[in-house]
């Protein structure tokens, strides 16, 4: 089992479905520490946001991010979101 999928087991955990409550995952470049920071967020309806590193990666894996957010997407169905490219 290889980052990805271990990212992904993360992602499937903590994806609860439940009433009212929006998910979706941040694959965030932090430029001035040169990583890529994966946030998996969550918020109900008409409540504050909830944010939590479930990843990260080196910026050398930088290129290859749209292909983890297509591959995140296709095996959990969560939206991603691609931030500071």
């Amino acid at each position: 089992m290889n980052y990805d999928d271990k990212l992904i087991e993360e992602i499937k955990k903590r994806f609860t479905k439940q009433k009212n409550t929006l998910y979706w995952v941040r694959i965030v470049y932090q430029k001035y520490s040169k990583q890529l920071n994966v946030f998996f967020e969550y918020a109900k309806i008409g409540m504050a946001t909830h944010s939590e590193q479930i990843g990260r990666y080196n910026e050398s894996e930088k290129d290859r991010m749209p292909e983890l957010a297509k591959h995140i997407k296709k095996e959990t169905n969560v939206n991603v979101e691609l931030g500071d490219f």
